[in-house]
């Protein structure tokens, strides 16, 4: 009995997100795909932009445009600062994976000249010279460079999560613009009227989504969990003769877990689009890697199995 309640249960919340996630689809203008991404990044990133799009009038356009122009120019200029610091750190990272044993100590001796030119427009410099007359030898420069590595790539993901909002919100504040240099006025409150209606039905079809991807999470999870439950269950009831499941799930984990260990955290612009962050990203890559681990292994499964029967049928 209990079986058959939990069984309606999963069965009527997954009923419920395949309606929510259709009704998302019929609401969903896939004409507008790009600029409900674009809502969303700046949304993400600056939601006072939204609201005070929202919030304008004909008469107050202008100055909401004028003000987030401004805004954007100053934050355009601390971009190309941050680029800077990236580059130089890029680079620095390339010298010392270029090393070997061989040029190692050439490069250690001419190091301060080099750090000179290097790091002449650095924020870190002096953290960056410490860091390598710390490094005493050749073995012990993997370990630096690692650490070196994991801050350019930390550095570069905020930089192209930033630039990505930078080329959204700009979009957004140039339709705005178009809109507030429209000569007629009936046109412009027209138009004014068109992007917050736009903007009002991102925002709704954000919300629903949410609901529907934690609810299809939530199903997820139990369904994992009552897997997993049944199957320990059975395991410690009849173990002689399931120890084979325990053996199953063992290795299903050690391949999600190596799956989401080599999945790379830097986002690809699809990934920024969608809102991903550097861990999502790798789940992301786990759950690819798992699935193509599985399919392999079930089609390597199916070809050995028929070449057994095969062989076995001859005798």
């Amino acid at each position: 009995m209990k079986n058959k309640i939990i069984n309606i249960i999963i069965f009527a919340v997954a009923i419920l997100d395949c309606i929510l996630a259709l009704v998302f689809a019929f609401r969903f203008d896939t004409d507008k795909k790009d600029n409900f991404i674009q809502e969303q990044q700046v949304q993400n990133a600056c939601p006072a932009l939204i609201n005070d799009l929202q919030a304008a009038t004909p008469e107050t356009l202008s100055k909401v445009v004028e003000t987030y122009q401004t805004d954007m120019r100053s934050f355009g200029d601390s971009l190309n600062a941050v680029q800077l610091q990236k580059d130089i750190l890029y680079t620095y990272l390339q010298d010392l994976k270029n090393l070997d044993e061989t040029s190692f100590d050439a490069y250690k001796a001419g190091f301060a000249d080099r750090a000179e030119g290097l790091f002449a427009k650095c924020d870190k410099k002096q953290e960056y010279v410490d860091g390598f007359n710390q490094v005493g030898d050749f073995k012990s420069l993997e370990s630096y460079i690692n650490k070196v590595e994991k801050e350019y790539l930390a550095l570069k993901q905020s930089y192209l999560l930033d630039k990505q909002y930078q080329k959204a919100a700009n979009g957004l504040i140039s339709k705005a613009d178009q809109i507030n240099t429209t000569a007629s006025e009936t046109k412009k409150a027209n138009d004014l009227q068109a992007l917050q209606d736009d903007l009002k039905q991102f925002k709704s079809n954000a919300k629903l989504e949410n609901v529907f991807i934690l609810i299809a999470y939530l199903l997820g999870g139990v369904t994992l969990f009552m897997m997993l439950f049944f199957a320990l269950t059975r395991i410690v009831k009849e173990f002689r003769t399931s120890y084979k499941i325990l053996i199953v799930l063992a290795l299903f984990a050690v391949i999600v877990f190596i799956g989401y260990a080599i999945g790379s955290p830097v986002l690809t612009p699809n990934a920024i689009k969608a809102g991903l962050t550097s861990t999502g990203f790798k789940m992301v890559n786990a759950a690819a890697f798992t699935l193509y681990v599985t399919i392999f292994g079930a089609i390597l499964a199916i070809l050995v199995t028929s070449i057994v029967s095969a062989v076995k049928n001859r005798k």
